[in-house]
């Protein structure tokens, strides 16, 4: 059974997923989605590599979603959020 606080980091990472994905189809602004990845890579610390490796996860679970040029500038702008910049 997993606990609470595992489904709310769940919960969260998805809506970071969602958001990169919003983002680049022009439904949220990149504040938003900012604000979204910072939310949920809070539960990594301030481990700069280890929040790397979980966010670049993040972009490829939206290889799907978007086209080529999308991921690119997606994986460009979303790695400026890892030090909690928005």
């Amino acid at each position: 059974m997993k606990t609470t606080a595992t489904l709310i980091q769940q919960a969260l990472e998805q809506k970071a997923i969602d958001s990169m994905i919003a983002y680049e189809r022009n439904l949220i602004s990149e504040q938003k989605m900012g604000k979204a990845l910072n939310d949920a890579l809070q539960h990594y610390g301030n481990v700069e590599g280890h929040r790397s490796i979980v966010l670049k996860g993040w972009i490829i679970k939206t290889i799907y979603a978007l086209k080529s040029n999308q991921l690119n500038d997606l994986d460009r702008i979303a790695f400026k959020y890892i030090k909690n910049e928005y």
